[in-house]
């Protein structure tokens, strides 16, 4: 079976409903952390709107991250791209699946 690794940032405000999507997809196992970000636009002209901290002020954001089977990585990204589907703001979640080569 692969495995996928899971990343998963989005602000703390959303943390419950990241939550409510693992526990109805059965995901029991993951780490987390708190995650401070900061970014200064150098130049004035660079686009930073996908970056989750695009301003000199800090942004507190919660990192949580897995290894699943194929299968449950994809229905986590339909899951959360549905949540961001219904939020207006900048600050979506934003997941990333990264494949596993090998593992012991």
């Amino acid at each position: 079976m692969m495995m996928k690794f899971v990343i998963i940032q989005c602000v703390k405000a959303y943390h419950p409903e990241l939550e409510k999507i693992f526990k109805a997809i059965k995901i029991n196992a993951y780490s987390e952390m708190d995650v401070e970000g900061f970014m200064e636009q150098a130049d004035g002209t660079t686009d930073f709107s996908n970056w989750f901290a695009a301003s000199k002020n800090p942004y507190n954001y919660m990192v949580s991250f897995m290894f699943l089977a194929d299968d449950k990585a994809d229905k986590l990204l339909e899951r959360i791209n549905e949540f961001n589907n219904t939020v207006e703001g900048m600050s979506p979640m934003n997941a990333y699946i990264v494949g596993v080569e090998k593992f012991v």
